[in-house]
């Protein structure tokens, strides 16, 4: 593996890193230290932006491959995507899935129920409205945040394309 440092500054996959990382570390300051509990596609987004960072790693070190750019903005295409809906759930603009309602659960009997109480982790209601931070939701702000990496990704990688032509 070879670090390249050609316009680092520039990397789509260093801003990729840095954008997937400051969302995590928002999520989770939410999540510990204001006490908003993640609901199902929250934590689904989560999981696309651990995806990022694990492939924004593999291009700091492997950036020759023209896939690493394009894998990270369908990350962020993901994310974004994900956001959308989940931002149509909060809206009612359609229904939660059965996930974000926890009616896939199987409950059992009360005496399983009573073993696994301290096995459960709760979580928010996907169709809940979450906090407004100058007036738009954080749902909102997510999709916001997820569109507008998008943006900045897919305009590194033309302008990255664009260099190597010429």
């Amino acid at each position: 593996m070879q670090f390249k440092n050609k316009n680092l500054l520039l990397n789509p996959s260093l801003i990729s890193l840095i954008l997937a990382i400051f969302a995590l570390l928002f999520a989770l300051y939410l999540q510990y230290f204001q006490s908003y509990l993640p609901c199902h596609l929250c934590i689904l987004q989560r999981y696309g932006y651990l995806g990022t960072i694990l492939i924004s790693l593999i291009g700091l070190f492997i950036y020759s491959h023209k896939i690493i750019p394009v894998l990270l903005c369908l990350s962020f295409i993901l994310i974004s995507s994900i956001s959308f809906w989940h931002m149509g759930v909060e809206l009612q603009w359609w229904a939660a899935s059965l996930e974000c309602s926890g009616m896939t659960e199987d409950i059992g009997g009360l005496k399983e129920e009573l073993e696994n109480i301290n096995k459960y982790t709760p979580t928010a209601a996907c169709d809940q409205k979450s906090p407004i931070i100058l007036g738009i939701s954080l749902v909102q702000w997510s999709f916001v945040y997820g569109l507008v990496s998008v943006i900045i990704l897919s305009i590194l990688i033309i302008n990255h394309s664009i260099k190597r032509d010429n």
